[in-house]
């Protein structure tokens, strides 16, 4: 008589989550940071090139710490498309020095709801660039916030 072992071989736990946690957490510090010393928060007529980025930056920081709080080590596999929303907005951010603040979140608008949502390109397009027209209206003209411009808009200025 042969005794089958229906339970898993491993059932080991995952740090691939709270490691990834830890990443966004850094990487909305480094945002900060970046808002804080390198853009400049405060002008003297206003908030500065800075301010969203170190608003945003506390907020992705604070939330990841949250979730790291929450989230116990997770004794079920990793499931890879789980971590695309995070690669996704990492490519976003860093794509901020090439483009630009504004521009970058248009793009990031665009693609996600192209491929991820699989919404129509027309669509996405459309939600894009109102988005991104939106936010340029409200921070950059009326509140005269100044955004990090990246290296391909400052060719063009």
């Amino acid at each position: 008589m042969s005794s089958v072992n229906h339970e898993p071989a491993h059932e080991g736990r995952s740090w691939l989550s709270p490691l990834v946690t830890l990443g966004i957490i850094a990487m909305g510090l480094a945002w900060a940071g970046f808002g804080w010393w390198k853009y400049g928060v405060w002008m003297h007529n206003g908030p500065g090139a800075g301010f969203f980025a170190l608003v945003a930056g506390l907020g992705t920081a604070l939330f990841g710490g949250y979730e790291l709080l929450r989230c116990r080590f997770e004794t079920d596999r990793v499931v890879w498309r789980n971590l695309w929303p995070a690669l996704a907005m990492g490519l976003a951010i860093a794509s901020i020095a090439l483009f630009g603040m504004v521009l970058a979140m248009t793009l990031f608008i665009v693609l996600w709801m192209a491929l991820i949502e699989r919404q129509s390109w027309l669509k996405s397009v459309v939600i894009g660039a109102c988005a991104g027209g939106a936010i340029y209206l409200l921070f950059g003209m009326w509140l005269m916030v100044a955004f990090p411009e990246g290296a391909l808009m400052a060719l063009f200025s």
